[in-house]
């Protein structure tokens, strides 16, 4: 199947009526769409520059291309081009990805398809083909087109997350190059403006974010030029530019426009027309989800989904899957259900709990380090006394960790090579340590759990009687969110009800079960893991 697509769009209302089907079946990757309104495209006196367009008026047209698009968009990178839109006379289309197949919405011939592929595109693919859809014909008439006299601008500005591109940043980027005809300055949150969103350690770093809106924008309209830039608050470049005139803001942004003209008019610059987007709905949404196309949404349903390919060979055997997470992120329930659906379990916890009992050689060595004082009258360690020490001193604590790690880690490897003996292909190594004692290469993968700082210090007070302070700072001794997700290849929140923490655990365990089966990695009637 072609990755790269281009759609010739007379009529929108055909999209809903069967040509998404035909999408789906001829482009993998990334779908163009050239949209050319009350236009028969295969006339012999076709003339766009006589028709006089103008972008604005159709910027909700544009909107209701991606709001069609939607339910494609997880799998299709939609791209609705807007030079020619804006710029009738220039009639060639032209792409940064060469176009391997074009879909007509009207009915045409095989020499009206090739006549104007070869005179309207300028980037395409060597072995090009074309479809001509089922859908086609039946014009649009000038009457559904509310045509405005819409002022235009040299210089707009917007900002945002834009935190993995989807159909609502484009409604939004795109309202913004219709309404602008020389440059757009496109402002990107950086860290520090990040963290009270859902799931923020999700986020793409700003400059992977900057790169992907500076290279959609000069692909769909390369006739004006772009300052894509990071920023640290609210204002960004509307603060100290002069030149700018209008800004772009969404329904729910509003307000911060309103500040933007406060504070320029107190510097004396002036004041910016503001431009209001509409939010474009998520029909799909659920009730964890908001009701709008949003990053936030994106970044929930990447839950138990494959962020990043394992580094390790997948062939190798037994399969282990490091399950690790900061305190009180839910590792034992996610590992109980994956017990479940037919992992065994290593668990480090209990391991690094026998190693404290009397007799052990690990004992003696724990007692010689922080004194006969840590014991309970019955000769047991009392590691709730031992926790207060390590917990409240990083050099207490690394000499406990130095001594008690390896001998974790020697026990767990005993214990894999049991099960797998017993022809147990998958087991999870359970360890809350995992990352900060660098058994990554010890696992196949790692899935962490994480949640959100705030919920984990009440479960830490509710479930070990600390208080708030004490429950941060051992929040703080351990690795973040962020760095237990850089090293994740799957991510799953339990931040939300059971039955949600399962969805995502089933997600992930049918996606690496299907590749394992695929991979041949589990012995034939060896393993008890299910198929969901």
């Amino acid at each position: 199947m072609p990755n790269t697509g281009l759609l010739i769009l007379t009529n929108p209302a055909k999209i809903k009526e069967g040509l998404l089907c035909t999408i789906q079946k001829h482009v993998l990757k990334t779908l163009y769409i050239q949209y050319y309104p009350r236009l028969n495209i295969f006339a012999e006196n076709c003339n766009s520059a006589t028709l006089r367009w103008k972008g604005p008026e159709y910027s909700k047209k544009i909107a209701d291309i991606y709001m069609k698009t939607s339910t494609i968009a997880s799998r299709l990178d939609i791209r609705v081009l807007l030079t020619n839109l804006k710029y009738p006379e220039k009639s060639i289309i032209n792409t940064k990805m060469p176009i391997e197949v074009v879909i007509f919405d009207q009915k045409c011939s095989k020499e009206e398809a090739n006549t104007f592929i070869q005179n309207r595109l300028a980037n395409k693919s060597v072995n090009y083909s074309f479809v001509n859809s089922l859908y086609g014909g039946g014009l649009l008439s000038n009457t559904e087109y509310n045509i405005q006299n819409t002022k235009m601008y040299k210089n707009v500005i917007l900002g945002g997350t834009f935190d993995r591109l989807h159909n609502g940043h484009k409604i939004l980027l795109s309202e913004a190059i219709l309404r602008c005809t020389e440059r757009l300055s496109v402002g990107v949150t950086d860290a520090n403006m990040i963290t009270g969103k859902i799931l923020w350690e999700l986020i793409q770093p700003c400059t992977q974010r900057i790169k992907e809106v500076k290279e959609f924008l000069e692909d769909i309209d390369s006739s004006i030029t772009y300052n894509v830039v990071p920023i640290n608050d609210m204002y960004g470049p509307t603060k100290e530019d002069p030149t700018l005139e209008m800004l772009v803001v969404s329904e729910e942004t509003k307000r911060g426009g309103d500040k933007i003209n406060e504070l320029r008019l107190q510097k004396d610059l002036s004041k910016l027309d503001i431009h209001i987007v509409d939010l474009a709905i998520d029909d799909a949404h659920n009730k964890h989800e908001e009701a709008k196309i949003s990053s936030s949404n994106h970044r929930i349903r990447l839950l138990g989904t494959r962020l990043q390919p394992p580094k390790t060979n997948r062939s190798l055997q037994p399969y282990i899957i490091g399950l690790t997470g900061g305190i009180a992120s839910g590792k034992s329930s996610v590992a109980e259900k994956m017990e479940q659906l037919g992992a065994s379990l290593v668990n480090c916890d209990t391991i690094a709990h026998n190693l404290y009992l009397p007799g052990t050689e690990c004992f003696q060595k724990i007692v010689e380090l922080f004194g006969s004082s840590i014991l309970n009258s019955d000769g047991f360690i009392n590691r709730k006394l031992l926790g207060g020490i390590v917990f409240n001193n990083k050099e207490q604590l690394d000499k406990l960790n130095k001594l008690i790690w390896p001998l974790i880690l020697q026990k767990a490897k005993e214990e894999i090579q049991c099960l797998f003996a017993r022809k147990r292909d998958i087991i999870v190594l359970e360890a809350a340590v995992l990352i900060q004692a660098k058994w990554q290469n010890e696992c196949s993968e790692i899935w962490t759990c994480i949640i959100p700082q705030n919920e984990a210090i009440k479960r830490i007070m509710d479930r070990n009687g600390l208080s708030e302070e004490a429950a941060k700072l051992r929040i703080e001794m351990q690795p973040s969110n962020t760095e237990q997700v850089n090293e994740a290849n799957v991510v799953i929140s339990t931040q939300w009800s059971h039955e949600e923490t399962l969805i995502q655990v089933e997600r992930a365990w049918r996606e690496l079960t299907t590749d394992l089966n695929k991979l041949g990695v589990c012995r034939s009637g060896s393993s008890t893991f299910h198929h969901l």
